[in-house]
């Protein structure tokens, strides 16, 4: 079998469609870079190991993206890891399949790379607020804000969350998640507010969906367009940097860490299958983290909490629990 005919094959699988379209972009231009009419069991590491080389020193990136600008500039070693894993994840699949006896991507080492402290994804809350108020009035835009950074959904389960699945009383919506897992998320009543407020300006249209765009035919928002939105909400604000709706999730991780909040209910209200998730990409701490964590080691009497309570309202989620429980 050609290399290009395993590719086809495997881009057959049942995956959810972006993850598919992610494969499909990568490891294409990886099968061209190979030679896709090459016999799949000709395969060598060195041609793989050439291929990762010229991806490390590359100089540019995006500069096939069919929608961003070419930018001068490194590939991040996160988006390295991600590549080096698709091909790792192929040839597994090729050798599972019984299409070639061993994987000449198995020697490949790829270790997840290990962010320093204090410098996750996470938006800060000078940024939100200066995204909300970008948006102020925009009403459509506002209430795609207000659900992302308080539900801390994904850009694709906003694009698909309809009016029949969304409850403003409840505060809460079903959604399609990740994999087409069907899941519950949350919101505030600043946020339902805002949602209400949309709906009642939406354009009618003869489809269910909450986000419309604002074209003739009114289609409902992909989540590329709403990370669109974002993009150019952040631009509104000026601030230095783009965020997107993993920004935002990455926000609500961080601060439910900070305020003790269960990793498991982190990892349930942010719809993860695995915890490990939750904790490696959603609960980023920085130096002023730890330090508040030392300070519960410190033997204090009652009354200097009390006092320390009274000048500084946030001491009291420092505060050791007593009593059996």
């Amino acid at each position: 079998m050609k290399l290009r005919e395993a590719l086809e094959e495997f881009l057959r699988v049942d995956r959810a469609e972006q993850t598919r379209r992610t494969y499909e972009t990568f490891l294409t231009r990886f099968v061209d870079a190979i030679g896709p009419e090459r016999p799949l069991d000709l395969i060598r590491p060195q041609d793989i190991d050439v291929f990762v080389r010229e991806m490390k020193q590359r100089k540019v990136k995006y500069a096939e993206h069919s929608r961003r600008p070419t930018v001068n500039a490194p590939l991040s070693s996160t988006t390295i890891y991600k590549n080096v894993k698709m091909i790792k994840t192929f040839f597994k699949w090729c050798v599972d399949n019984h299409l070639l006896e061993e994987s000449p991507a198995g020697y490949l080492v790829n270790r997840r790379p290990v962010r320093p402290l204090g410098q996750g994804k996470a938006a800060t809350e000078k940024e939100v607020i200066a995204l909300l108020e970008a948006a102020r009035f925009k009403p459509r835009d506002f209430a795609i804000l207000q659900l992302l950074v308080t539900s801390g959904c994904r850009a694709g389960e906003a694009a698909g969350l309809k009016i029949r699945d969304l409850d403003l009383v409840g505060c809460h919506a079903l959604v399609d998640g990740k994999g087409d897992v069907r899941r519950r998320i949350y919101f505030t009543e600043d946020a339902a507010i805002a949602l209400a407020a949309w709906l009642e300006i939406r354009p009618d249209t003869d489809h269910d969906y909450v986000f419309t765009s604002i074209r003739k035919e009114h289609p409902a928002l992909t989540a590329w367009a709403i990370s669109s939105i974002l993009r150019r909400l952040a631009r509104v604000a000026g601030l230095k940097r783009e965020l997107g709706a993993h920004s935002l999730r990455h926000r609500v991780g961080l601060i439910f860490a900070r305020k003790r909040i269960s990793p498991r209910l982190t990892q349930h209200y942010l719809g993860h299958t695995n915890i490990k998730t939750t904790l490696e990409y959603y609960q980023d701490i920085d130096d002023d983290d730890i330090k508040l964590a030392g300070k519960l080691l410190e033997p204090r009497p009652e009354e200097d909490w009390r006092e320390e309570t009274k000048q500084n309202p946030a001491a009291k989620l420092l505060k050791p629990r007593t009593g059996s429980g």
